[in-house]
């Protein structure tokens, strides 16, 4: 199959090569990301957490606490599994990247295989990301009735702190599942590998997850009104909708894991080292 050069890219041109990964791994990326919509649909179907307002919006107007418990356990559910399920869509992003053709069952056995530490690590990301949240919080509690404005500049600045360190962790599960990292290890190296390129980082993110949006909101509008006009049913209208998002899901995986090779290759040359193992073995001196 055609596989990327692997070589320093433009913004563009990583949005270009994360897109043709996509298109020439459709099928493979279509199935992880339906494989990810599991505990959405399961929970849309059985009414758990917020998704009971859809069958009784009345009941859960009377009683919202009710949603909570529901809420909880579908939090620490999708913790755990959108971990896994990122980590087969970069497993399987990284070997379309080298000329390889996945198979969405290599993927997830790939994933499943460093579950422990792709938890890990997003729960990594989520504490660093939190503790800055969680001072700032405090932080503007405490001068908003002094100085609303100081209030306000607190949290411009937490926002940009914490945006700062989303890209400053933008390549663990990428370090985890391509280089076998731990989850600990995989922080390090995502702080070493964005060192430098922290706004860089954040506009690629940014001009993806704009991408993405657009074609999440297109698909899904499409498909839940299709469904709403036939069926009238919103409970399958939302089902669906969701299998559509997730479809597209994987082109956000796809970018970031073509990110962080880039990084790789600005910091480490790993092109060169790419090209130098490709070359075929030098036969010896002849006697």
């Amino acid at each position: 199959m055609h596989a990327p050069a692997i070589r320093p890219r433009s913004a563009i041109e990583i949005v270009d090569a994360a897109v043709s990964l996509f298109r020439d791994n459709f099928t493979t990326m279509a199935v992880i990301g339906l494989a990810a919509s599991i505990p959405f649909v399961a929970a849309i179907i059985a009414g758990v957490g917020m998704f009971a307002a859809m069958r009784d919006p009345q009941a859960f107007i009377n009683h919202p606490m009710t949603v909570v418990p529901g809420m909880f356990g579908f939090g620490i559910l999708m913790l755990f599994w959108m971990a896994v399920v990122d980590g087969a869509m970069t497993f399987a992003a990284a070997e379309a990247y080298h000329g390889r053709k996945p198979t969405p069952a290599d993927a997830l056995r790939g994933a499943l295989g460093k579950g422990v530490s792709l938890v890990g690590g997003n729960l990594l990301r989520m504490l660093i990301v939190g503790a800055v949240a969680a001072v700032a919080a405090l932080a503007i509690g405490i001068t908003a009735q002094a100085s609303p404005v100081v209030a306000v500049l607190i949290g411009i600045a937490v926002a940009v702190v914490a945006v700062h360190l989303l890209a400053r962790t933008f390549a663990i599960t990428s370090a985890i599942v391509i280089e076998n990292q731990s989850a600990a290890e995989g922080v390090t190296r995502s702080f070493f590998l964005s060192k430098g390129a922290t706004l860089r980082i954040v506009g690629i993110a940014l001009l993806c997850i704009v991408i993405y949006w657009f074609a999440q909101v297109i698909s899904v509008l499409l498909v839940q009104t299709v469904v709403r006009l036939i069926l009238r049913a919103p409970v399958v209208a939302a089902v669906v909708g969701n299998l559509a998002a997730m479809v597209i899901y994987p082109f956000l995986n796809i970018a970031i894991m073509v990110l962080y090779y880039d990084q790789r290759v600005r910091k480490e040359g790993y092109d060169l080292d790419v090209m130098t193992g490709a070359m075929p073995a030098s036969a010896g001196p002849r006697s």
